[in-house]
């Protein structure tokens, strides 16, 4: 995965730049600054003449201001602007107030059908591109283990605690890899080859996800890694990678394709424990019954 920030300075982002320099810029230039700092991933389908007349400025004022921001020139202004679009900054995904979204038609923002349409269509796409038989290959890994660790963060957090509440009503030993105020480094010194990791990494993922896949395929953990299918990964990924579709018509992603490959292993899964997994679901009703829980 390429998601660990870089340490070059062309890769600091378009509205960090603006930010560290926004005192030494003139008048006209902060009037600028503004349109792009309200909605910094438009720069990227505008071209300068259209980016001057939104914001009533010259277009010699836009060309001060990117190379004042250390850019070589407007595309390459784009192309930060574009960059932080694909790494899923919901600032760099949301329009301008008022504008018309073009998934919506001129005039009017996407209804609610059109947002319950693509969840649809994200999940038909991301089944398209998963075969079958990883996806059993995946399951059977989660049924053999002797332990099963699942680990993610921010929103990939609670798609792997619900992949753990799936797993865990079928076999035991069903774990999260880092617990509350605990590090990573106390239960990945315990896994091994006999262990399986459940990884979710979908796109903004935090450096330490990514370390953790690395450090887990370095001790031969073996690993099912659950990514968006348009942000990019390093190598080496894993086999066992599935990639959903996460796009939206909203500045937020979509996770209900997520969802639903995490629901199709847990139905696998199921199949593969036989008559061990339906006792297990048996007991735990029987549980829910005499403590009373449900």
């Amino acid at each position: 995965m390429t998601d660990v920030k870089s340490s070059k300075p062309n890769e600091q982002a378009l509205t960090a730049r603006i930010r560290d320099r926004y005192a030494e810029l003139s008048r006209t230039e902060r009037q600028l600054a503004d349109v792009i700092l309200a909605c910094p991933g438009e720069l990227s389908g505008y071209s300068a003449t259209e980016l001057s007349q939104s914001a009533g400025v010259s277009k010699m004022t836009v060309s001060r201001l990117v190379r004042r921001l250390g850019f070589a020139n407007f595309e390459e202004a784009r192309l930060a602007s574009r960059r932080g679009t694909e790494w899923g900054s919901p600032l760099y995904l949301l329009a301008q107030p008022g504008r018309a979204d073009a998934a919506a038609g001129e005039g009017a923002a996407p209804s609610v059908e059109a947002h319950f349409q693509r969840s649809a269509e994200a999940v038909a796409a991301t089944a398209r591109r998963i075969e079958p038989a990883a996806l059993e290959r995946a399951a059977r890994l989660l049924a053999e283990a002797r332990r099963v660790w699942v680990c993610g963060a921010r929103n990939s957090a609670f798609l792997a605690g619900y992949a753990r509440w799936q797993f865990i009503q079928v076999r035991p030993e069903v774990h999260h890899m880092v617990a509350a105020g605990e590090t990573m480094a106390e239960t990945l010194a315990g896994l091994g080859a006999d262990d399986a990791l459940l990884l979710v990494g979908i796109r903004r993922r935090p450096p330490s996800i990514v370390r953790l896949l690395h450090a887990a395929q370095a001790r031969g953990v073996p690993t099912i890694l659950i990514a968006d299918s348009h942000s990019p990964l390093e190598e080496p990924v894993p086999p066992l990678t599935f990639r959903c579709e996460t796009r939206s018509l909203a500045a937020l992603d979509t996770h209900v394709a997520v969802m639903a490959v995490i629901h199709a292993l847990a139905a696998e899964l199921i199949r593969l424990t036989g008559p061990a997994g339906r006792e297990r679901i048996q007991e735990i009703e029987d549980l829910h019954e005499t403590l009373g829980e449900l």
